[in-house]
């Protein structure tokens, strides 16, 4: 039984204080406490992409 493959196809986009501020409940956060929110989900993503290639080798 093969593995199937899978391609990930991402838009270039721009995660960012603006970013975070369109959505509900962050439009009234500071530029400061909306960076450091970016950067924690960043964080967080590069968690998950890390988890996900290793379970793929």
């Amino acid at each position: 039984m093969s593995n199937p493959t899978i391609e990930l196809k991402q838009k270039k986009r721009t995660f960012n204080s603006t970013w975070l501020k369109t959505y509900e409940g962050f439009e009234d956060y500071t530029e400061e406490h909306a960076e450091k929110i970016v950067e924690q989900l960043q964080q967080l993503a590069n968690i998950v992409c890390d988890h996900v290639q290793k379970g793929s080798i």
